[in-house]
């Protein structure tokens, strides 16, 4: 790296802590004051955090003894996930409100009892389970969206047409391939060996539900499962558009096709988000028609 290189890394690691400090206390302050995101304080820092963003470029450091102070008590949704949360005032904010609202357990390491058995702590997820089945897409196919979307695709194809066994096989490995590939995911990104797979919600929404005093951990098993699932999904979904001599109309069947398909197989494992695969795709689809 020449030194031109470095200086850039430099300034930009400086500028980011600088970011995090102003955009920490920002949020302290948000919390706590009357005015909320209006305090004075918080106008002064968002100026700060334009400045410090722009540091690199600019070469205008943003001075620490410029940055408004705040009080060492935080509120309960700043805690660290393993930490005494008596220790950490209720916030009233929307934020503090969302994070009293979910209790997960915390992860424990395996850890040998009498006989060499291990003891572990079994995971519970019904919270985020629950919060998804309030958008559960499998009554929205049997309802409305279903209806609607059949109308407007009817304006572009015959949905009502028979299926050319052909394709229909083709789809059919295509969401059994996607399920495989989406279920290897799941088992490979736990935070522990011992741990249950993560659930279809997990990975598509791209986060993991349980805690764990170890965030660096999970930090990193986010960020295999993001990379993950990105690269499934793009894969599907090109294979539902297919290359650049497939017509408009022709991909459009194939995302009506596996969209039917997935409200076929209900809630079994990946036809929800394989569902929600399908539906990008039609929309994409009707979109290059209309460019025509």
């Amino acid at each position: 790296m020449n030194g031109f290189g470095c200086r850039y890394v430099v300034l930009n690691a400086i500028s980011m802590q600088v970011v995090g400090i102003v955009a920490t206390n920002w949020l302290l302050i948000s919390d706590k004051s009357p005015q909320g995101i209006f305090d004075g304080n918080c106008i002064t820092l968002a100026q700060l955090h334009s400045n410090a963003v722009d540091y690199p470029k600019s070469g205008q450091p943003v001075k620490l003894d410029a940055i408004p102070r705040v009080t060492r008590d935080k509120p309960d949704y700043m805690a660290p996930e393993t930490a005494n949360i008596d220790d950490y005032y209720k916030s009233q904010r929307a934020l503090g409100h969302l994070f009293r609202a979910i209790d997960l357990p915390i992860e424990q390491q395996p850890s040998l009892q009498r006989g060499g058995r291990r003891r572990r702590r079994g995971r519970n997820t019904d919270e985020l389970v629950d919060g998804l089945n309030r958008l559960n897409v499998e009554d929205a196919w049997e309802s409305n969206l279903y209806r609607a979307v059949e109308e407007w695709v009817q304006d572009f194809i015959d949905a009502d047409q028979d299926v050319d066994e052909e394709d229909s096989a083709s789809i059919t490995q295509l969401f059994q391939r996607y399920a495989s590939e989406l279920k290897l995911i799941c088992a490979s990104n736990t935070l522990s060996r011992t741990d249950k797979p993560l659930l279809e919600e997990e990975a598509i929404i791209g986060t993991i539900a349980q805690k764990t005093s170890q965030r660096h951990k999970r930090k990193d098993a986010i960020s295999k499962l993001r990379e993950g699932t990105d690269l499934l999904v793009r894969g599907i979904r090109e294979e539902l558009a297919g290359d650049d001599s497939v017509e408009p109309e022709e991909s459009l069947t194939r995302a009506w096709m596996a969209w039917e398909l997935a409200v076929s197989e209900g809630t079994s494992f990946g036809a929800q988000s394989f569902g929600w695969i399908a539906l990008g795709a039609i929309f994409e689809a009707i979109k290059e028609i209309n460019e025509e």
